[in-house]
């Protein structure tokens, strides 16, 4: 059975405590979830509220960046592919459970460091509607 809702983000929460990591839900970035950020002065990651395996995915990504010993968020604003994929990884490894279609978010972030010159691809299509994820997610803030 996979998790639910609230089981993903009192694991992110849970996660965020043992790794000394101040984790920030802001209502404000519910409409672009993405935009999440990690900031290296105070350890603090600023989300989307955690509301499906998507948000959730982006949470624990971003707090990759600042303890994945590759995650490359210590001091610097620059991050390469390597620190990206490194992040992605810790997400992954921590994760109660890698659903396909957080693979899906994760493979749709990375592409942004494909091509220097071009955006990344469009955003994932929703998982067919027969496949069990758990819970509903709010496609409008994919938009």
């Amino acid at each position: 059975m996979l998790p639910t809702a609230p089981d993903l983000r009192r694991h992110a929460h849970d996660l965020a405590k043992a790794f000394h990591v101040n984790l920030v839900e802001a209502v404000q970035m519910a409409r672009t979830p993405e935009a999440a950020i990690a900031i290296p002065m105070g350890r603090t990651v600023v989300v989307a509220p955690i509301t499906d395996e998507s948000t959730y995915a982006i949470a624990l990504h971003e707090m990759g960046h600042l303890v994945s010993p590759w995650g490359a968020l210590h001091g610097t604003g620059n991050l390469t592919r390597e620190a990206e994929d490194a992040a992605w990884a810790w997400a992954k490894h921590y994760a109660l459970e890698w659903t396909p279609f957080m693979e899906k978010v994760a493979t749709w972030a990375r592409s942004s460091y494909d091509a220097v010159e071009s955006p990344p691809a469009t955003k994932p299509a929703p998982p067919a509607p027969a496949a069990p994820i758990g819970q509903q997610i709010n496609w409008r803030k994919w938009r």
